[in-house]
């Protein structure tokens, strides 16, 4: 069952996504966590049980769907019953927003609102259309607002990058997301009367288009002078990474993108170690 349990919450998803709050703490504070170190790791831990609840609650939504496109997920195989899963997101929910109190009153209502923003997503959003991929481009880019509201911002050139890449990160996640859209594609028509193919055709150049001029993007902080020479060798790979997901099949240009965030994330920290603030 302990199995079970880690593959809903997928944490080659989650747990990476929720370790860039830390990095764009790092960031945020000037490259030291002095004074915060406490509210950082409780607000790391509170939306990683989010993170993990809504891909709890995606996979229970999206079952039928998944009996297509992924039958051996864990609910479609029966390697664990809807009962249980359900509670599961919902203890993860708790702890989440019970972790999150404990970072004062704004980052405790923030984190409310992006749990309630998930619920939506999860339950309603699957006959939204682009809204739909615009809602989770902006939620995974909500990590930063968070940051933000968790902690005071620190004044140095580093600062300046928070303002960068939330809108490469925006644009990645877009492009991100109407790749797995196009992927799903078989199981999404069984329950659709939409029209997919046009929306298959219209989000693959998108895409093709949206993930190669976000990775650009990364360039910025570079040439500015607020990063250097590692971040640039990491915008590097990145951009390779991105430009070489155009034209692949949509499964391997997905899992190009999410090696181009990680290498950006990582790229960021390293050279923030390296080289100071």
């Amino acid at each position: 069952m302990t199995a079970s349990l880690l593959r809903l919450i997928r944490l080659y998803y989650s747990l990476p996504l929720a370790g860039g709050f830390i990095v764009i703490m790092m960031y945020l504070r000037g490259g030291s966590l002095a004074g915060v170190w406490g509210k950082t790791l409780i607000a790391f831990g509170s939306l990683f049980c989010i993170i993990c609840a809504a891909y709890c609650l995606n996979d229970i939504c999206d079952r039928e769907i998944d009996a297509v496109n992924k039958p051996s997920r864990v609910l479609p195989s029966g390697g664990l019953s809807i009962k249980a899963a359900l509670i599961f997101s919902g203890c993860l929910f708790a702890a989440g927003l019970g972790a999150a109190i404990f970072c004062g009153t704004d980052f405790s209502l923030a984190a409310a609102g992006l749990s309630v923003l998930l619920v939506l997503y999860d339950t309603k959003s699957k006959s939204a259309g682009i809204i739909k991929v615009l809602l989770a481009a902006g939620l995974t880019t909500s990590l930063y607002p968070l940051a933000f509201i968790l902690a005071e911002p620190v004044q140095t050139p580093r600062l300046t990058v928070l303002y960068i890449h939330p809108f490469w990160l925006f644009f990645s996640s877009l492009g991100y997301e109407m790749l797995k859209d196009v992927r799903d594609i078989e199981g999404d028509s069984k329950f659709s009367n939409a029209n997919l193919k046009s929306r298959e055709k219209n989000y693959l150049l998108a895409a093709k288009i949206i993930i190669p001029a976000a990775s650009l993007i990364t360039l910025i902080p570079y040439f500015a002078g607020l990063c250097r020479e590692v971040y640039l060798a990491s915008s590097a790979g990145a951009i390779l990474l991105a430009f070489g997901a155009v034209g692949q099949k949509p499964s391997r240009a997905i899992r190009l993108v999410y090696c181009e965030v990680f290498l950006i994330t990582a790229g960021s920290l390293a050279d923030l170690l390296t080289f100071g603030v």
